[in-house]
Formats: structure tokens, sequence, C-alpha cells
């Protein structure tokens, strides 16, 4: 009697077990990443690419979406400037890049879109569904004041390259 209910109490648990796990499994699955996750992103950012300077800057008003603006400063005064969203979705957290001139031209075509596939607390992954240039960016947070962002691209002809940049918050 004793080993009935040892295997019985065994049961119980395994099937509680399980169901607790189906039941975080099921949470994390309705609870995906939203913008509202990436905070830390708002506010005037300054970095660098080799000697190249960059800076952002991201709103945080709507926890929904995140509208950016970027600047690359080379040799020659404003070499690029970029507008992006990062904003919910109903299949995720997605980020739209369109590209201006200093004029505020815009280029040729859609732009770029990125979807956030991977977040934890130091490391957010955006994928280009679409196309390889850029394929995949990679921010690796050093705190709440500074990140790393290496960018993978791949041209036309199959050619992988990567950008790295280090960012740190002026405010």
């Amino acid at each position: 009697m004793k080993r009935f209910v040892s295997i019985l109490t065994l049961a119980v648990s395994a099937a509680i077990f399980a169901q607790s796990a189906t039941a975080a499994s099921n949470a994390a699955a309705s609870n995906p990443a939203k913008v509202a996750d990436l905070h830390f992103l708002a506010g005037h950012w300054e970095g660098h690419v080799d000697t190249t300077k960059i800076e952002q800057t991201c709103s945080a008003t709507d926890p929904a979406v995140m509208i950016c603006m970027f600047q690359l400063t080379g040799d020659k005064g404003t070499e690029m400037v970029e507008f992006y969203t990062i904003r919910d979705t109903p299949t995720g957290v997605e980020e739209r890049i369109r590209f201006f001139s200093t004029d505020l031209k815009e280029q040729p075509g859609d732009g770029v879109t990125m979807k956030l596939t991977s977040l934890t607390p130091t490391t957010l992954v955006f994928e280009n569904p679409d196309g390889t240039y850029p394929k995949r960016s990679t921010i690796t947070r050093s705190g709440d004041t500074a990140f790393h962002n290496h960018i993978e691209l791949v041209d036309a002809q199959g050619k992988a390259s990567a950008i790295d940049a280090d960012w740190k918050k002026t405010n």
C-alpha cells in the first residue's frame, strides 16, 4: 500500500509539474516581447564606427511605438540620415527603417523591415526576414548607458561583412 501511495504521489507530482511547465510555456508564448521591453533605447545616444561619429535619438512617449532618428557624420559632414520606428505588431516587435539624403529626399525602395527574434536582459536580436542587407542586428547592453551593436550584412554577390558600433547614452 505504501508503494502504491508513493507511485500515486509521484504520478500526481509529475502531472502537476507538466501542467506548470505547459502553463509557463503558454504564458511565455502569449506574452511576447513588446516595445516597452526596449525602454533603455529611449534618449540621445552617441557613438562611433571606427572614426566615424554616429548619433541617434529615440522617443518613448508611446509604450507601443518608439520613433528614432539616426545620423552618421564623417569627414565631409553628415553623410547619412535614417528615421525608423520600433513598434508592436500582431506578429511581434518590428523595426522599420527609411533612408534619406541630408536634404530629406527619401532614398528609393521600401526601406528595411527587421523583426525582433530574441530578447534577453542583455541582448536583443533583430533579423531581416526578406533580405540580407542588413541580415541581422545584435545589440548587447553593458549597463543602462552603453551598448554594442553588431550588424551583419550580406551583399548581392553573397559577400559577408559587418559593422560594429559602440554607443554611450548622453541624456
